[in-house]
């Protein structure tokens, strides 16, 4: 049987109305005009037959007949509103597994992740922490991962994220003492402090064309926010990155003594199977992270 339906424009103009008693309110809350709204409510009147509201100078009010139908439209158009809503984040409503390197997760990441959140609201991120090692996705149950590297791994999808540079950092009090980080000459009578290896002091000292300096004297530290702290505590000098020690710079806890800044060919890269992207929530966090890269 054919519903018997009056003009929605009109009756969505009723259920504001009198769920607010007022045309002026709901032309506002609709956004159109007071005119606009008086004429539609005429509209559902004339269809009904009947008088849905008593209009007085300073005020408005149902008729019997009004106070019977609000309820019912007010319901019928919250269960809409629901049905609709619930359409339009089910695709979202699911949980992500990454997996990320611990320094990127601290110092990049962790301060960012309250945007996602307010955005998708709906997507449940479960973060594991570990090693810059390529993810095993055929054995391991992981959406996605950031891995640092040169981008080329077997199997997946992976697009470039956040490269790093690297130029030294250490204690402001550095810059003060008997041997001043003023001169880049004493650099030779500090402490290098190493990350995981001695390949990029190497590098630096040789872009920097400083000879005396073995690059492989200091302390290898492989946790990048070990290192830092460690250069912020006094114990050396450390390579920092941009992306990673702007922020302690730009509060004094760190200086960068330099500008000799040494660019890397390797970078973090969003990584995954194709197939893993045709979950909605995945490719969501996956755009989430280019998009927050790129403006930054």
């Amino acid at each position: 049987m054919a519903r018997r339906l009056p003009p929605l424009n009109s009756l969505k103009s009723f259920e504001a109305a009198g769920r607010l008693l007022s045309f002026t309110a709901a032309a506002r809350e609709l956004n159109v005009t007071q005119a606009a709204i008086s004429h539609q409510i005429k509209v559902i009147e004339s269809y009904l037959g009947v008088a849905l509201f008593d209009r007085y100078p300073r005020r408005l009010a149902l008729t019997e007949q009004g106070k019977l139908l609000l309820p019912e439209v007010t319901e019928a158009f919250d269960r809409v509103s629901a049905a609709v809503t619930g359409l339009g984040t089910q695709a979202y409503s699911s949980k992500v597994s990454v997996r990320l390197g611990p320094s990127f997760a601290a110092r990049w990441l962790s301060p960012r992740l309250k945007y996602f959140w307010l955005q998708y609201p709906e997507i449940d991120l479960s973060l594991f922490h570990v090693a810059n090692a390529p993810t095993d996705f055929e054995r391991e149950d992981i959406d996605l991962a950031v891995t640092y590297g040169d981008g080329h791994w077997p199997g997946v999808v992976a697009e470039r994220l956040l490269a790093l540079d690297f130029f030294p950092v250490c204690s402001p009090a550095f810059l003060h003492n008997d041997k001043p980080l003023t001169d880049i000459d004493n650099l030779r009578y500090y402490t290098l402090l190493h990350d995981a290896d001695y390949d990029c002091w190497r590098d630096w000292l040789q872009l920097a064309g400083i000879d005396g300096i073995r690059p492989e004297k200091g302390n290898i530290i492989d946790d990048t926010n070990v290192l830092i702290q460690a250069a912020i505590d006094g114990q050396g000098i450390a390579l920092g990155s941009t992306a990673f020690v702007q922020d302690l710079l730009e509060s004094g806890r760190l200086v960068r003594p330099f500008d000799i800044t040494l660019e890397n060919e390797l970078a973090y890269y969003v990584v995954c199977p194709e197939s893993h992207l045709q979950n909605p929530a995945v490719s969501a966090f996956k755009q989430w992270l280019l998009s927050l890269a790129e403006n930054q």
